[in-house]
């Protein structure tokens, strides 16, 4: 979901429907930081999105499994390479995420009170 601009002092609620982000390519656990999580082609939408904005996603694995996952937009540059964006799960316990797993986002973004 997000709000669009005021109109008469009321706001307008749109639904967003569930966007794919990225099919994960790489998992690359941070000792004390959580999972980042690349993807070979992100989404366009990922990209317009502050960095360190924190998404409530639902990570869809080849097994048809879903499970509910809050991480954070990220930047990560290699030498020689243009930066990507990626996502860092910061959740308590996150663990390896497969290869070819679905990074799905609602629109719905989760404010830094809701993460502590």
């Amino acid at each position: 979901m997000y709000v669009s601009g005021s109109q008469r002092g009321f706001f307008v609620l749109h639904q967003m429907k569930d966007q794919l982000l990225f099919r994960v390519t790489e998992c690359v656990p941070l000792t004390g930081l959580g999972v980042l999580l690349l993807g070979a082609e992100v989404a366009p939408l990922l990209a317009s999105l502050a960095l360190h904005t924190a998404l409530a996603l639902t990570l869809r694995y080849s097994s048809g499994r879903s499970v509910a996952a809050v991480a954070t937009v990220e930047e990560v540059a290699r030498p020689g390479e243009l930066p990507v964006r990626a996502l860092l799960l910061t959740q308590e316990a996150a663990g390896p995420v497969p290869v070819g797993t679905e990074v799905w986002w609602s629109g719905t973004e989760i404010g830094w009170e809701q993460l502590l």
